[in-house]
């Protein structure tokens, strides 16, 4: 790990995978000013290209003309992201992540975006609000994980 910074970022955009690039590219630089090395800072892009891609598809519908708006929090022992949206919340009830045998097995396409969010992150919630949130940890001690 290198040196660690600290700050808060936040940026709006609409809810088009057009943008996705960037705000990987944010999510990777984030995680390396938050002290995290290469290998684990392209992890956390990956996570958040996920999430923000089922905010489009899934909460959004697809729907180009909403907005997304993300905020990257460096504090020194974590990486906090943020990612709001006002479209339909997931239902953590229904979230069940595949039993990758099977999903093998099936030869399936796709449906791995939770899974790598939750191996990916130390820490994944999701709040339904006004605003519904999905909240991505990851803590640059990982023995702090599920603190």
């Amino acid at each position: 790990m290198t040196e660690t910074q600290t700050g808060e970022i936040q940026v709006i955009f609409p809810s088009q995978t057009q943008y996705i690039h960037m705000i990987t590219t944010m999510a990777n630089n984030a995680a390396v000013m938050a002290g995290f090395d290469r290998s684990v800072a392209g992890k956390v892009a990956i996570a958040c290209d996920e999430a923000v891609t089922n905010v489009i598809r899934h909460a959004y519908k697809g729907n180009p003309n909403q907005q997304v708006r993300m905020k990257f929090t460096l504090d020194g022992e974590a990486l906090v992201i943020e990612i709001f949206h006002t479209g339909t919340p997931l239902n953590k009830e229904n979230i069940k992540l595949p039993d990758m045998d099977q999903y093998l097995q099936e030869k399936r396409r796709g449906g791995l975006g939770l899974l790598l969010i939750t191996k990916f992150m130390d820490e994944v919630d999701y709040v339904v609000g006004s605003e519904n949130c999905c909240l991505l940890k990851k803590y640059r001690n990982t023995d702090q994980k599920g603190a």
